[in-house]
């Protein structure tokens, strides 16, 4: 051990013996403070934390420089490359140790670097990582007067600052660094910015509206959360078509609060314009070891007879790797539909992984057909890397084994993102497809991890009010109901288009018609 090395470890054994006596102290049962030193003591390990987040984030801009390389002799090794430099692989390998995912781990990384003084340039990248001018940030977290939030908050809004801009921002800022909330000191950076460099903030406006979209994923059991930007005015012109339709749900009793009620009036204008096809997948366990020759007996989470229509069902959408909860009366109304599509597909039985027991879909050559790229997508459902969560849908299918070697099967077939396609390929990484399609990673330290494929046999079934008398269906003409859901929506744009400007239209006259009227007293917040 050097004496670098040897003094980090000093220090590093010094700190744990005095968090331990700390810990020791205030868990002591004769132990009695008051308020005042409570709440002192609550600042001074603020502080603390504080300085350790800025010696972390040294660290983590330390090991970011390294990188694997192979060796003449055939054996993995080790390159460091200059401040500022992050190595491919490098979040993926520190994010066990911050036991985070893989984006909050590269997140944590770039914000490491950033801090430390140098933009985060990937390794072989063209140029030299530039100056970021946010040492101020990293002295006042040594110091113990800024928290790694705020001093992200402050960081995010200098992104694309130069060094000299960014270094006249903060020093402006230095007085509030250690006293304002977040929120205060993002307003406060704007305006700093507004100030000394303008275009600054109008090329982010711009940015920004081209990036608009809608994302959505699952939240709460039993519901779906949107996320959207937009451009301002036309933004203002969809709620308020949204927020009229609401206030009429909300006079009809229909909705119990306005913000409910402009969820289903936001979900009911889409729909009004919408063609909607369902598709209902049904999965069965079957035994790998011997090829079904008929058809599988169907399973599915809510065959019974007995539950009730306002059950929740845990199924899956369009997306894989959704679970939704949906009420098992919907699921009855679509398998009893008439011309519902319904297809059967076999499973793993301890994995519940989607699959192609006979090998009906392999491929000779190296592209999958499409059939086989649905399937392993749908079994997948998001990247195969560990602690990754990117959606399949954006994923590469990888060879497991290096096609012609290995063959363009389901069982030699996974998904990865792009930057976890090249990691595979990096020195030290190796990945093992097992027959139940879980995989198992090996990374350059020798560290094993394995991700698991979706299970398509997970049922779960909640009931609403187990105590009330069961409501009795008869069985639905077809198939037992699915336990995996997939929906394809195609949307008629020119008549959504032109219903909404319709409706935008009457919104905009009737709310300039009663702009001098009182407010509502159903709406009591803000119209976000």
């Amino acid at each position: 051990m050097n004496t670098s090395a040897a003094a980090v470890e000093s220090a590093t054994y010094t700190v744990e013996c005095a968090v331990r006596g700390l810990d020791a102290a205030v868990h002591a049962p004769s132990g009695h403070l008051s308020f005042d030193e409570w709440a002192g003591l609550v600042g001074r390990c603020q502080e603390l934390v504080n300085r350790l987040v800025a010696v972390q984030d040294v660290a983590v801009a330390a090991a970011a420089r390294f990188e694997n390389v192979w060796d003449e002799d055939g054996t993995v090794g080790t390159v460091e490359h200059a401040p500022g430099r992050v190595a491919l692989d490098v979040a993926d390998l520190v994010a066990p140790e911050l036991g985070m995912s893989h984006h909050q781990a590269q997140r944590r990384v770039v914000a490491a670097v950033r801090r430390c003084g140098r933009d985060a340039l990937p390794v072989g990248a063209p140029g030299r990582p530039r100056p970021t001018g946010l040492d101020a940030l990293h002295a006042a977290m040594r110091a113990g007067r800024l928290d790694a939030f705020r001093a992200d908050v402050v960081a995010d809004e200098l992104l694309e600052a130069p060094a000299g801009v960014a270094e006249a921002v903060l020093a402006a800022l230095e007085p509030h660094l250690d006293v304002e909330a977040a929120a205060v000191l993002r307003r406060r950076t704007r305006r700093l910015l507004a100030r000394i460099s303008p275009d600054l903030l109008r090329q982010r406006a711009q940015r920004a509206r081209r990036e608009t979209g809608l994302r959505r994923w699952v939240a709460e059991p039993g519901v779906d959360a949107w996320f959207g930007t937009f451009p301002s005015e036309e933004s203002a012109a969809a709620w308020s078509a949204v927020d009229r339709l609401a206030r009429q749900y909300v006079t009809e009793g229909r909705c119990t609060s306005i913000e409910q009620a402009r969820g289903r009036a936001l979900t009911d204008l889409v729909m009004q314009h919408a063609d909607i096809r369902v598709k209902l997948v049904l999965t069965t366990p079957v035994d790998q070891s011997r090829t079904p020759t008929t058809a599988p007996a169907v399973s599915g989470p809510v065959g019974a007879p007995s539950g009730r229509s306002d059950d929740l069902v845990q199924v899956h959408g369009a997306r894989p790797g959704e679970p939704m909860l949906v009420e098992r009366g919907w699921l009855l109304r679509m398998v009893a539909a008439e011309g519902a599509e319904v297809v059967t597909r076999p499973c793993d039985a301890g994995t519940g992984a989607l699959l192609d027991p006979a090998g009906a879909l392999s491929r000779d050559g190296y592209r999958p057909s499409d059939l086989l790229v649905e399937l392993v997508k749908a079994r997948d459902g998001r990247c195969r890397f560990p602690g990754c969560s990117v959606a399949a849908r954006f994923c590469d299918l990888d060879h497991v084994r290096p096609w012609p070697l290995g063959p363009t099967a389901a069982a030699n077939l996974m998904c990865l993102c792009r930057r976890h396609h090249r990691i595979k390929q990096s020195p030290g990484w190796s990945v093992r497809l097992l027959p139940d399609a879980s995989a198992e990673w090996t990374d350059p330290t020798g560290r094993r991890r394995m991700t698991e494929p979706l299970d398509a046999l997970d049922h779960v079934v909640l009931p609403l009010d187990p105590a009330a008398p069961v409501e009795e269906h008869a069985p639905p003409a077809g198939p037992a109901l699915p336990s995996v859901l997939e929906e394809a929506c195609e949307r008629r744009l020119e008549q959504h288009g032109a219903a909404l400007r319709h409706r935008c239209a009457l919104a905009d006259r009737e709310a300039a018609a009663r702009r001098h009227r009182t407010r509502d007293p159903n709406d009591s917040v803000p119209p976000f």
